[in-house]
Protein backbone atom coordinates (compact mmCIF):
# COMPACT_ATOMS: atom_id res chain seq x y z
CA UNK A 1 0.00 0.00 0.00
CA UNK A 2 1.56 2.98 -0.95
CA UNK A 3 2.24 5.66 2.13
CA UNK A 4 0.10 8.79 1.92
CA UNK A 5 2.21 11.98 2.89
CA UNK A 6 1.36 15.60 3.82
CA UNK A 7 2.84 18.93 4.35
CA UNK A 8 2.85 19.51 7.75
CA UNK A 9 4.77 22.64 8.26
CA UNK A 10 7.36 25.15 7.21
CA UNK A 11 10.36 26.79 8.94
CA UNK A 12 12.34 29.18 7.49
CA UNK A 13 16.12 30.47 8.09
CA UNK A 14 17.93 33.12 7.49
CA UNK A 15 21.90 33.97 7.87
CA UNK A 16 24.30 36.58 6.85
CA UNK A 17 26.80 38.71 7.84
CA UNK A 18 25.69 41.49 7.23
CA UNK A 19 24.00 42.38 9.80
CA UNK A 20 23.07 46.31 10.34
CA UNK A 21 24.55 47.36 7.22
CA UNK A 22 23.04 50.26 5.54
CA UNK A 23 22.38 49.08 1.79
CA UNK A 24 21.57 51.10 -1.32
CA UNK A 25 19.00 50.50 -4.19
CA UNK A 26 21.96 50.05 -6.41
CA UNK A 27 23.18 47.37 -3.86
CA UNK A 28 23.10 43.52 -5.25
CA UNK A 29 21.66 41.00 -3.10
CA UNK A 30 23.01 37.57 -3.61
CA UNK A 31 20.36 35.16 -2.22
CA UNK A 32 21.07 31.95 -1.74
CA UNK A 33 18.15 29.34 -1.11
CA UNK A 34 18.13 25.77 -0.08
CA UNK A 35 14.74 24.01 0.44
CA UNK A 36 14.73 20.68 2.90
CA UNK A 37 12.57 18.27 3.15
CA UNK A 38 12.48 16.39 6.33
CA UNK A 39 10.38 12.74 6.08
CA UNK A 40 8.81 12.07 9.42
CA UNK A 41 7.20 8.52 10.37
CA UNK A 42 4.28 7.79 11.98
CA UNK A 43 5.87 8.16 15.52
CA UNK A 44 7.00 11.85 14.22
CA UNK A 45 10.74 11.24 14.10
CA UNK A 46 12.94 11.88 10.85
CA UNK A 47 13.20 8.97 8.63
CA UNK A 48 14.89 10.91 5.98
CA UNK A 49 16.33 14.16 4.81
CA UNK A 50 16.52 15.31 1.25
CA UNK A 51 17.72 18.82 -0.31
CA UNK A 52 15.40 19.57 -2.94
CA UNK A 53 16.60 22.90 -4.58
CA UNK A 54 19.89 25.00 -4.30
CA UNK A 55 19.50 28.31 -6.01
CA UNK A 56 21.60 31.28 -6.22
CA UNK A 57 20.31 34.09 -7.77
CA UNK A 58 21.84 37.94 -7.55
CA UNK A 59 19.50 40.60 -7.76
CA UNK A 60 19.55 44.29 -6.71
CA UNK A 61 18.16 45.45 -3.81
CA UNK A 62 15.78 48.15 -5.69
CA UNK A 63 14.36 45.10 -7.84
CA UNK A 64 13.58 42.95 -5.02
CA UNK A 65 11.91 45.75 -3.08
CA UNK A 66 9.80 46.29 -5.83
CA UNK A 67 9.55 42.48 -6.65
CA UNK A 68 10.38 40.54 -3.53
CA UNK A 69 7.11 38.55 -3.81
CA UNK A 70 7.10 37.53 -7.12
CA UNK A 71 11.00 36.79 -7.32
CA UNK A 72 10.47 34.22 -4.36
CA UNK A 73 7.30 32.66 -6.02
CA UNK A 74 9.42 31.86 -8.82
CA UNK A 75 11.65 30.28 -6.70
CA UNK A 76 9.26 28.44 -4.59
CA UNK A 77 7.43 27.08 -8.13
CA UNK A 78 10.17 25.81 -8.98
CA UNK A 79 9.09 21.70 -10.65
CA UNK A 80 12.17 20.72 -8.32
CA UNK A 81 10.19 21.71 -5.08
CA UNK A 82 6.63 22.79 -6.55
CA UNK A 83 4.56 19.81 -5.11
CA UNK A 84 5.87 20.95 -1.42
CA UNK A 85 4.05 24.48 -1.56
CA UNK A 86 0.43 24.29 -2.26
CA UNK A 87 -0.65 27.88 -4.16
CA UNK A 88 -2.34 29.07 -0.30
CA UNK A 89 0.91 28.13 0.87
CA UNK A 90 3.63 30.40 -1.65
CA UNK A 91 2.51 34.02 -0.29
CA UNK A 92 2.57 33.54 3.55
CA UNK A 93 6.23 31.98 3.25
CA UNK A 94 7.48 34.29 0.71
CA UNK A 95 5.94 37.15 3.15
CA UNK A 96 7.81 35.85 6.05
CA UNK A 97 10.94 35.69 4.04
CA UNK A 98 10.52 38.84 2.79
CA UNK A 99 9.84 40.39 6.44
CA UNK A 100 12.68 38.57 7.74
CA UNK A 101 15.43 40.33 4.65
CA UNK A 102 13.85 43.29 5.77
CA UNK A 103 14.83 43.23 9.33
CA UNK A 104 18.02 42.09 9.00
CA UNK A 105 19.06 45.08 6.01
CA UNK A 106 18.48 48.17 6.59
CA UNK A 107 17.56 50.69 3.94
CA UNK A 108 20.43 54.03 3.55
CA UNK A 109 18.17 56.69 2.75
CA UNK A 110 21.15 59.47 2.23
CA UNK A 111 21.85 60.43 -1.05
CA UNK A 112 23.88 57.81 -3.50
CA UNK A 113 26.10 58.79 -5.99
CA UNK A 114 26.59 57.52 -9.64
CA UNK A 115 30.14 57.09 -8.82
CA UNK A 116 29.41 55.04 -5.63
CA UNK A 117 30.48 51.66 -4.95
CA UNK A 118 28.15 49.05 -5.72
CA UNK A 119 28.26 46.14 -2.75
CA UNK A 120 27.17 42.48 -3.06
CA UNK A 121 25.51 41.05 -0.01
CA UNK A 122 24.64 37.37 0.66
CA UNK A 123 21.96 36.41 1.88
CA UNK A 124 21.46 32.48 3.23
CA UNK A 125 18.07 31.45 3.29
CA UNK A 126 16.89 27.58 4.42
CA UNK A 127 13.04 26.36 3.74
CA UNK A 128 12.42 23.61 5.92
CA UNK A 129 9.13 21.75 5.00
CA UNK A 130 8.02 18.89 7.33
CA UNK A 131 6.28 16.07 5.64
CA UNK A 132 4.47 13.49 7.64
CA UNK A 133 1.87 10.46 6.75
CA UNK A 134 -1.61 10.95 6.60
CA UNK A 135 -2.46 8.63 9.06
CA UNK A 136 -6.41 9.28 8.39
CA UNK A 137 -6.48 8.69 4.71
CA UNK A 138 -3.89 5.63 5.58
CA UNK A 139 -6.35 3.82 8.24
CA UNK A 140 -9.02 4.58 5.10
CA UNK A 141 -6.94 3.01 2.07
CA UNK A 142 -6.39 0.08 4.57
CA UNK A 143 -9.83 -0.42 5.79
CA UNK A 144 -11.33 -0.34 1.95
CA UNK A 145 -8.39 -2.47 0.81
CA UNK A 146 -9.41 -5.03 3.55
CA UNK A 147 -12.90 -5.10 3.03
CA UNK A 148 -12.92 -5.23 -1.03
CA UNK A 149 -10.42 -8.35 -0.07
CA UNK A 150 -13.26 -9.57 2.11
CA UNK A 151 -15.90 -9.41 -0.76
CA UNK A 152 -13.37 -10.94 -2.98
CA UNK A 153 -12.87 -13.73 -1.00
CA UNK A 154 -16.32 -14.92 0.08
CA UNK A 155 -17.26 -14.04 -3.68
CA UNK A 156 -15.00 -16.32 -5.02
CA UNK A 157 -15.42 -19.03 -2.36
CA UNK A 158 -18.82 -19.20 -1.41
CA UNK A 159 -21.06 -21.40 -3.79
CA UNK A 160 -24.90 -20.93 -5.05
CA UNK A 161 -27.30 -23.04 -2.88
CA UNK A 162 -28.35 -25.95 -4.68
CA UNK A 163 -31.96 -24.48 -5.29
CA UNK A 164 -31.04 -21.62 -6.99
CA UNK A 165 -28.57 -23.81 -9.62
CA UNK A 166 -31.86 -25.80 -9.87
CA UNK A 167 -34.40 -22.84 -10.73
CA UNK A 168 -31.99 -21.76 -13.95
CA UNK A 169 -33.55 -20.48 -16.52
CA UNK A 170 -32.59 -23.07 -19.34
CA UNK A 171 -33.40 -23.03 -23.10
CA UNK A 172 -31.67 -23.95 -26.39
CA UNK A 173 -30.94 -21.00 -28.66
CA UNK A 174 -32.71 -17.88 -28.32
CA UNK A 175 -34.43 -15.74 -31.07
CA UNK A 176 -31.57 -13.08 -30.20
CA UNK A 177 -28.89 -15.05 -30.58
CA UNK A 178 -29.23 -16.28 -33.73
CA UNK A 179 -29.22 -12.27 -34.80
CA UNK A 180 -24.96 -12.08 -33.68
CA UNK A 181 -22.59 -13.76 -31.90
CA UNK A 182 -22.62 -14.97 -28.26
CA UNK A 183 -19.97 -16.04 -26.54
CA UNK A 184 -20.07 -18.04 -23.37
CA UNK A 185 -17.71 -15.87 -20.99
CA UNK A 186 -16.77 -18.90 -19.35
CA UNK A 187 -15.91 -21.10 -21.77
CA UNK A 188 -15.20 -18.65 -24.30
CA UNK A 189 -17.11 -20.61 -26.82
CA UNK A 190 -19.63 -19.56 -29.14
CA UNK A 191 -23.27 -20.65 -27.68
CA UNK A 192 -24.54 -22.06 -31.36
CA UNK A 193 -21.62 -24.35 -31.21
CA UNK A 194 -20.98 -27.66 -28.70
CA UNK A 195 -20.28 -31.31 -29.85
CA UNK A 196 -23.64 -32.79 -28.78
CA UNK A 197 -27.37 -31.10 -27.90
CA UNK A 198 -26.81 -31.57 -24.26
CA UNK A 199 -23.98 -29.29 -23.98
CA UNK A 200 -26.13 -26.66 -26.64
CA UNK A 201 -28.33 -26.08 -23.40
CA UNK A 202 -28.05 -22.33 -22.18
CA UNK A 203 -28.93 -20.91 -18.93
CA UNK A 204 -29.68 -17.37 -18.31
CA UNK A 205 -29.14 -15.14 -14.67
CA UNK A 206 -31.67 -12.64 -13.24
CA UNK A 207 -28.78 -10.01 -14.17
CA UNK A 208 -29.88 -11.43 -17.88
CA UNK A 209 -26.63 -12.79 -18.84
CA UNK A 210 -26.45 -16.08 -20.55
CA UNK A 211 -24.03 -19.21 -20.50
CA UNK A 212 -23.76 -22.53 -21.46
CA UNK A 213 -25.99 -24.43 -18.81
CA UNK A 214 -22.79 -27.40 -17.69
CA UNK A 215 -20.44 -23.76 -17.84
CA UNK A 216 -22.82 -22.22 -15.40
CA UNK A 217 -23.82 -24.40 -12.85
CA UNK A 218 -19.66 -26.26 -12.25
CA UNK A 219 -19.25 -22.15 -11.81
CA UNK A 220 -22.15 -21.83 -9.30
CA UNK A 221 -21.11 -24.59 -7.63
CA UNK A 222 -17.65 -22.62 -6.54
CA UNK A 223 -18.76 -18.74 -6.65
CA UNK A 224 -22.12 -17.78 -6.15
CA UNK A 225 -21.48 -14.79 -8.09
CA UNK A 226 -21.87 -13.53 -11.87
CA UNK A 227 -19.02 -14.23 -13.74
CA UNK A 228 -19.52 -10.96 -15.52
CA UNK A 229 -21.11 -8.64 -13.40
CA UNK A 230 -20.65 -10.26 -10.10
CA UNK A 231 -24.49 -10.66 -9.35
CA UNK A 232 -25.08 -12.67 -6.23
CA UNK A 233 -27.04 -16.22 -6.52
CA UNK A 234 -29.09 -17.47 -3.30
CA UNK A 235 -26.60 -19.02 -1.07
CA UNK A 236 -26.95 -21.87 1.57
CA UNK A 237 -27.84 -19.66 5.28
CA UNK A 238 -25.69 -23.22 6.85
Amino acid sequence: METVEIVHSYHCEMRTEEVGVKIKLRDILRIDVTIIVRYYNHHLSVIETSTLLKSSTPISYQNFFENSIDFLRSVLFDPRCSYCFSQEMVDPVSEKIVNMIKVVLEFGDGPESVDSECKELPLNIDIIVDVVPDVESEEEEEGEEIEEEEMEHYAVTIPASAEAIDSLKTFSISPFLKKKTHKCNICLENVRFKDNEENMKLSSLPCKHVFHHLCIVKWLQTSHTCPLCRYPMPIDNN
